[in-house]
C-alpha cells in the first residue's frame, strides 16, 4: 500500500470518516468516578475505566507503518478519552498546570528493537503536545523528552540521540547519556529491593507518558506499561514473575516522586505485536492498533485481553498476569481491572450518506444477559447495507450477526449462538461503512 502524506490526513478527519464506538460507562458522575477515571485505585468494582483501542486496516502495510493514518488514530484516540474535539485542548486538559516551562517525558519501551515503541507513534503523539496553546502560544518541542534506559536501545529503534537546545526540536537519550544518569537523592522501596530512578524521571520531567508495546515475557508474563518502566530505574526484580514489583514499581512512582502522581497517560503501540516467545525475537501478529487510557491498570488489563484473543486463534491457553490484579488492589491501588471500552476505527472509504447516524445502531438485546440466543432491535435514521458481528473485549469477531440492507426505522434480528462462547462481556456491533456503533451483552 502506498504511504498516504501527512498533508492528507486532515482530510480522514474532516471527512467524518472515523466511527467512534463506546461501550455503556458505569458510575460516571461524582468525585468517586473522577478517580476512577484518572485510575486512582476505585476498588469495589462499581466503576470503570476507560480504555481507548483504536483500530485502522491502513496503520500498517507490510511491515511498513503508514504515519499519516498513525496521526489520524493518535487525535482521534486522545479526543476520545478526554471528550474533547481540539487536539491541543484534549491534549492540555491531560496535564493540569502545565506552563511554557513545563518538561513531558515520553518514556518509550526499545529493549527489543524490532518490536520497540515506534518513532512515527511517538511523533504523532508530539504533533498532537505541541497543538496545545500554553500561555498564548503552542507549547515547544524541546520541552519533551523522548528517553529510555540507554542511548544504543533509542537508536536501534530508529530514534535520534538529540540534547540540543532548537525550540522545535523534541530531546532524546537515555538514562546513560552523559550528564544524565540515575538519581541518588531519591531510593525506591521495590518490594524491598532500592533502587534510583533515572534523572529524567525524577529531575527533568513534570509529567511522563509511558508509551509501552503489546508483548508476552518469559518473566513478567506480558511487557506492556508497568514492565516498561523496569527501564526507568537502577535495579530490579525478576522473581515471582515480577510480582509485586511491577506494582510496587509504579506505586513509587506515583508516591515518592514529586510532583506527586507524575504520570499522566498510558499508551501502547499495537501496530504489531508478540503474542507468545516474547520479549525478544520478531513480530508474529498485527493487530495495527493503539490503546490509550489514564489508568495504568485498566490499560495493562486491556492489553493483556488483546494477546489473548491473539494466542485462543492460534490455540494457545491464555495469560493471567498476576501483576495486574495485584496492582488494582491495597497496598497499590494503582487502577481498576474493570475496563470500559471506547472502541475507534479510523479506517477510511465512507461518504457521509454511508454514515450511521449518532442515534443509530442496537437500541436494546433480550435476554440480557445471553446464553445462546438474543433479539437485537436495530435503529436506522437512513437505508443502508449494515453488518452486525459479536465481538470480544479485544475487539476480535466471535460471530456473525446479520449482513444485508436495512431501510429506516427499527428492526428486530433474531440471532443463535453456532458454537459455544466465553462467559463474560461482549459486544454487539453493528457496522455501516467505516463507521460503527455497539452495544454491551453479557454472555453466560
Amino acid at each position: 500500500m502506498k504511504n498516504i502524506s501527512r498533508r492528507d490526513f486532515l482530510k480522514y478527519l474532516g471527512a467524518g470518516a472515523w466511527g467512534l464506538v463506546v461501550a455503556p460507562k458505569l458510575g460516571k458522575s461524582g468525585p468517586l468516578s473522577r478517580l476512577a477515571r484518572a485510575g486512582r485505585g476505585v476498588l469495589d468494582g462499581s466503576f470503570s475505566s476507560d480504555v481507548v483501542q483504536c483500530y485502522d486496516e491502513n496503520a500498517t502495510s507490510g511491515s511498513t507503518i503508514n504515519e499519516a493514518v498513525v496521526q489520524v488514530m493518535m487525535d482521534a484516540s486522545v479526543k476520545a478519552l478526554t471528550g474533547l474535539n481540539d487536539v491541543g485542548e484534549a491534549w492540555k486538559s491531560l496535564f493540569p498546570d502545565i506552563t511554557q516551562s513545563s518538561v513531558i517525558g515520553i518514556k518509550v519501551c526499545n529493549g527489543n528493537s524490532l518490536i520497540a515503541t515506534h518513532p512515527a507513534v511517538v511523533r504523532s503523539m508530539i504533533d498532537g503536545l505541541v497543538q496545545m496553546n500554553v500561555g498564548g502560544s503552542n507549547f515547544l518541542k524541546n520541552n519533551i523528552i523522548i528517553w529510555e534506559a540507554h542511548d544504543s536501545q533509542l537508536t536501534q529503534a530508529g530514534f535520534t540521540i538529540y540534547d540540543g537546545s532548537d525550540p522545535d526540536t523534541a530531546r532524546c537519550f537515555g538514562t546513560d547519556h552523559s550528564g544524565i544518569g540515575f538519581d541518588d537523592t531519591v531510593t525506591f522501596n521495590i518490594n524491598g529491593t532500592s533502587a534510583h530512578p533515572s534523572r529524567i524521571l525524577s529531575q527533568m520531567s513534570d509529567y511522563q507518558i509511558n508509551a509501552s508495546t503489546l508483548r508476552t515475557h518469559s518473566l513478567s508474563v506480558v511487557t506492556l506499561g508497568m514492565k516498561n518502566h523496569y527501564g526507568s530505574v537502577s535495579a530490579v526484580q525478576h522473581t515471582n514473575n515480577c510480582n509485586p514489583a511491577l506494582p510496587a514499581l509504579s506505586q513509587q512512582i506515583r508516591d515518592v516522586i514529586t510532583p506527586n502522581n507524575i504520570q499522566k497517560l498510558h499508551v501502547v503501540d499495537g501496530l504489531f505485536g508478540l503474542y507468545s516467545g516474547g520479549p525478544g525475537g520478531s513480530p508474529n501478529f498485527n493487530p495495527k492498533l493503539l490503546l490509550m487510557s489514564r489508568d495504568p491498570v485498566a490499560c495493562e488489563a486491556q492489553g493483556q485481553t488483546v494477546i489473548n484473543a491473539e494466542r485462543q486463534a492460534h490455540g494457545l491457553g491464555a495469560l493471567d498476569a498476576a501483576h495486574i490484579t495485584t496492582a488494582a488492589q491495597p497496598p497499590y491501588s494503582l487502577g481498576t481491572t474493570d475496563v470500559n471500552l471506547i472502541e475507534l476505527n479510523t479506517t477510511v472509504g465512507v461518504s457521509e450518506s454511508d454514515a450511521l447516524g449518532d442515534r443509530d445502531g442496537v437500541v436494546s438485546v433480550m435476554p440480557q444477559p445471553m446464553r445462546d440466543h438474543a433479539t437485537l432491535t436495530i435503529s436506522l435514521s437512513h437505508p443502508a447495507r449494515v453488518r452486525v458481528d459479536l465481538v470480544d473485549m479485544a475487539g476480535r469477531v466471535v460471530a456473525d450477526a446479520y449482513q444485508g440492507r436495512l431501510s429506516a426505522g427499527r428492526h428486530q434480528i433474531d440471532f443463535r449462538v453456532q458454537q459455544p462462547l466465553a462467559s463474560g462481556a461482549h459486544f454487539f456491533r453493528v457496522r455501516c461503512g467505516s463507521t460503527s456503533r455497539q452495544h454491551k451483552v453479557m454472555v453466560l
